[in-house]
Protein backbone atom coordinates (compact mmCIF):
# COMPACT_ATOMS: atom_id res chain seq x y z
CA UNK A 1 0.00 0.00 0.00
CA UNK A 2 1.33 3.44 -0.72
CA UNK A 3 2.49 6.11 2.07
CA UNK A 4 -0.16 8.62 2.02
CA UNK A 5 1.07 11.84 2.37
CA UNK A 6 -0.17 14.76 4.71
CA UNK A 7 -1.55 17.73 3.26
CA UNK A 8 1.51 20.98 3.14
CA UNK A 9 3.93 22.11 0.61
CA UNK A 10 3.75 19.46 -2.44
CA UNK A 11 7.28 17.57 -2.59
CA UNK A 12 9.87 19.08 -5.03
CA UNK A 13 10.35 16.98 -7.51
CA UNK A 14 13.46 17.00 -10.06
CA UNK A 15 11.91 18.90 -12.57
CA UNK A 16 10.86 21.54 -10.00
CA UNK A 17 14.73 21.87 -8.83
CA UNK A 18 15.83 22.43 -12.73
CA UNK A 19 13.10 25.35 -13.65
CA UNK A 20 13.86 27.00 -10.30
CA UNK A 21 17.58 26.59 -11.22
CA UNK A 22 16.53 28.11 -14.84
CA UNK A 23 14.82 30.90 -13.37
CA UNK A 24 17.26 32.04 -10.59
CA UNK A 25 20.18 32.01 -13.41
CA UNK A 26 17.92 33.81 -15.76
CA UNK A 27 17.15 36.28 -12.91
CA UNK A 28 20.76 36.78 -11.72
CA UNK A 29 21.84 37.54 -15.16
CA UNK A 30 19.31 39.99 -15.73
CA UNK A 31 19.29 41.94 -12.51
CA UNK A 32 23.29 41.88 -12.31
CA UNK A 33 23.38 43.47 -16.14
CA UNK A 34 20.03 45.41 -15.87
CA UNK A 35 19.20 46.32 -12.46
CA UNK A 36 15.68 45.75 -10.74
CA UNK A 37 13.96 48.67 -12.25
CA UNK A 38 14.94 47.99 -15.88
CA UNK A 39 14.22 44.01 -15.48
CA UNK A 40 10.78 42.71 -16.02
CA UNK A 41 9.40 39.01 -14.74
CA UNK A 42 8.39 38.39 -18.56
CA UNK A 43 12.04 39.08 -19.53
CA UNK A 44 13.54 36.69 -16.50
CA UNK A 45 10.45 34.10 -17.73
CA UNK A 46 11.36 34.10 -21.51
CA UNK A 47 15.59 33.83 -20.90
CA UNK A 48 14.07 30.38 -18.30
CA UNK A 49 11.12 29.20 -20.86
CA UNK A 50 8.95 29.04 -18.35
CA UNK A 51 5.29 30.71 -17.62
CA UNK A 52 5.51 34.03 -16.36
CA UNK A 53 3.04 33.11 -13.58
CA UNK A 54 5.30 30.08 -12.48
CA UNK A 55 7.78 32.84 -11.19
CA UNK A 56 4.79 34.54 -9.21
CA UNK A 57 3.98 31.60 -7.91
CA UNK A 58 7.12 30.25 -6.27
CA UNK A 59 8.69 33.47 -5.32
CA UNK A 60 5.82 35.91 -4.49
CA UNK A 61 6.84 38.08 -7.14
CA UNK A 62 9.64 40.46 -8.89
CA UNK A 63 10.76 41.88 -5.04
CA UNK A 64 10.87 38.01 -3.79
CA UNK A 65 12.85 36.94 -6.61
CA UNK A 66 15.30 39.38 -6.34
CA UNK A 67 15.70 38.51 -2.79
CA UNK A 68 16.17 34.97 -3.62
CA UNK A 69 18.90 35.72 -6.17
CA UNK A 70 21.04 37.82 -3.70
CA UNK A 71 20.80 35.63 -0.73
CA UNK A 72 21.71 32.38 -2.60
CA UNK A 73 24.36 34.38 -3.99
CA UNK A 74 25.60 35.26 -0.57
CA UNK A 75 25.40 31.95 0.18
CA UNK A 76 27.83 30.43 -2.47
CA UNK A 77 30.48 33.24 -1.84
CA UNK A 78 30.29 32.02 1.74
CA UNK A 79 30.91 28.67 1.02
CA UNK A 80 33.49 29.29 -1.46
CA UNK A 81 35.21 31.41 0.95
CA UNK A 82 34.83 29.19 3.85
CA UNK A 83 35.95 26.10 1.88
CA UNK A 84 39.40 28.03 0.71
CA UNK A 85 40.16 28.33 4.67
CA UNK A 86 39.91 24.58 4.86
CA UNK A 87 43.38 23.14 5.86
CA UNK A 88 44.92 25.85 6.57
CA UNK A 89 44.83 25.85 10.53
CA UNK A 90 48.26 26.10 10.27
CA UNK A 91 49.18 28.41 7.85
CA UNK A 92 49.98 32.10 9.26
CA UNK A 93 47.25 34.36 9.65
CA UNK A 94 48.58 36.50 6.89
CA UNK A 95 48.74 33.46 4.38
CA UNK A 96 45.28 32.96 5.47
CA UNK A 97 44.22 36.58 4.62
CA UNK A 98 46.11 36.61 0.96
CA UNK A 99 44.45 33.19 0.06
CA UNK A 100 40.73 34.49 0.75
CA UNK A 101 41.29 37.53 -1.38
CA UNK A 102 42.79 35.47 -4.16
CA UNK A 103 39.86 33.15 -4.14
CA UNK A 104 37.49 36.30 -3.67
CA UNK A 105 39.13 37.95 -7.14
CA UNK A 106 38.86 34.15 -8.93
CA UNK A 107 35.02 34.00 -7.50
CA UNK A 108 34.16 37.48 -9.35
CA UNK A 109 36.56 36.76 -12.38
CA UNK A 110 34.57 33.30 -13.14
CA UNK A 111 31.72 35.07 -12.36
CA UNK A 112 31.09 38.56 -13.81
CA UNK A 113 27.03 38.95 -12.98
CA UNK A 114 28.15 38.60 -9.40
CA UNK A 115 30.06 42.14 -8.94
CA UNK A 116 27.81 43.99 -10.88
CA UNK A 117 24.78 42.57 -8.32
CA UNK A 118 27.42 43.69 -5.30
CA UNK A 119 27.08 47.01 -6.83
CA UNK A 120 23.29 47.26 -8.12
CA UNK A 121 21.24 49.61 -5.96
CA UNK A 122 24.30 50.46 -3.14
CA UNK A 123 23.93 54.17 -4.25
CA UNK A 124 20.35 54.85 -3.43
CA UNK A 125 19.02 54.38 -0.09
CA UNK A 126 16.46 51.89 -0.59
CA UNK A 127 15.10 48.44 1.27
CA UNK A 128 16.74 46.80 -1.74
CA UNK A 129 20.57 48.39 -0.76
CA UNK A 130 19.59 47.62 2.76
CA UNK A 131 19.06 43.65 2.16
CA UNK A 132 22.40 44.00 0.11
CA UNK A 133 24.27 45.27 2.57
CA UNK A 134 23.02 42.96 5.10
CA UNK A 135 22.67 39.83 2.57
CA UNK A 136 25.54 40.52 0.68
CA UNK A 137 28.43 43.27 2.00
CA UNK A 138 28.26 42.76 5.67
CA UNK A 139 29.36 39.50 5.72
CA UNK A 140 31.66 39.68 3.18
CA UNK A 141 32.94 42.57 4.90
CA UNK A 142 33.12 40.86 8.44
CA UNK A 143 34.92 37.44 7.04
CA UNK A 144 37.71 39.84 5.51
CA UNK A 145 38.21 42.07 8.60
CA UNK A 146 38.52 38.90 10.92
CA UNK A 147 41.37 37.52 8.44
CA UNK A 148 43.04 41.20 8.66
CA UNK A 149 42.95 42.06 12.29
CA UNK A 150 44.74 38.23 12.61
CA UNK A 151 47.40 39.00 10.06
CA UNK A 152 47.45 42.71 12.19
CA UNK A 153 48.41 41.02 14.93
CA UNK A 154 50.27 38.32 14.30
CA UNK A 155 52.72 41.47 13.05
CA UNK A 156 52.23 43.45 16.51
CA UNK A 157 51.12 46.14 14.01
CA UNK A 158 48.39 48.42 13.89
CA UNK A 159 47.47 49.19 10.43
CA UNK A 160 46.09 52.19 10.02
CA UNK A 161 42.48 52.30 8.44
CA UNK A 162 42.05 48.41 8.49
CA UNK A 163 38.35 48.58 8.14
CA UNK A 164 38.87 50.69 5.37
CA UNK A 165 41.30 49.03 3.26
CA UNK A 166 39.12 45.73 3.32
CA UNK A 167 36.25 47.94 2.11
CA UNK A 168 38.16 49.36 -0.60
CA UNK A 169 39.61 45.84 -1.37
CA UNK A 170 36.59 44.71 -1.71
CA UNK A 171 34.37 47.36 -3.45
CA UNK A 172 37.29 47.81 -5.97
CA UNK A 173 37.58 44.46 -6.96
CA UNK A 174 33.83 44.55 -7.53
CA UNK A 175 34.12 47.49 -9.80
CA UNK A 176 37.40 46.65 -11.42
CA UNK A 177 35.87 43.66 -12.56
CA UNK A 178 32.55 44.62 -13.41
CA UNK A 179 34.38 47.42 -15.40
CA UNK A 180 37.11 45.25 -17.06
CA UNK A 181 35.67 46.02 -20.99
CA UNK A 182 35.75 49.51 -19.86
CA UNK A 183 39.97 49.45 -18.05
CA UNK A 184 40.89 47.31 -21.25
CA UNK A 185 40.74 50.47 -22.91
CA UNK A 186 42.32 52.78 -20.48
CA UNK A 187 45.13 50.16 -19.63
CA UNK A 188 47.59 48.27 -21.64
CA UNK A 189 48.29 44.64 -21.05
CA UNK A 190 45.42 43.22 -19.51
CA UNK A 191 43.84 41.63 -22.36
CA UNK A 192 43.75 38.22 -21.10
CA UNK A 193 42.30 36.79 -18.01
CA UNK A 194 46.06 35.51 -16.73
CA UNK A 195 47.14 38.99 -17.30
CA UNK A 196 43.95 41.12 -16.04
CA UNK A 197 44.28 38.36 -12.62
CA UNK A 198 48.15 39.21 -12.28
CA UNK A 199 47.06 42.88 -12.16
CA UNK A 200 44.14 42.78 -9.71
CA UNK A 201 46.24 40.79 -7.16
CA UNK A 202 49.20 43.72 -7.77
CA UNK A 203 47.05 46.59 -7.22
CA UNK A 204 44.84 45.02 -4.68
CA UNK A 205 45.97 42.47 -2.50
CA UNK A 206 49.25 43.58 -2.54
CA UNK A 207 48.36 47.46 -2.13
CA UNK A 208 44.78 47.55 -0.35
CA UNK A 209 45.46 44.52 1.97
CA UNK A 210 49.08 45.10 1.82
CA UNK A 211 49.93 44.27 5.73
Amino acid sequence: MAERRGRGRPIETDTDADTGTAIAGAALQRFAAQGFEATSLREIAADAGVDVALISYRFGGKQGLWKAIVTQAADNLRITLESALQGMSAATAHDRLRNSARIFLAYLLDRPEMPRLLLRDITIESERSQWLLETLSLPLHRHFIALAEAAAQERSDETAHLQFRVANFIYSAASMVARRERLGKLVDGIDSDAAFAAALEATLVEGSLAL
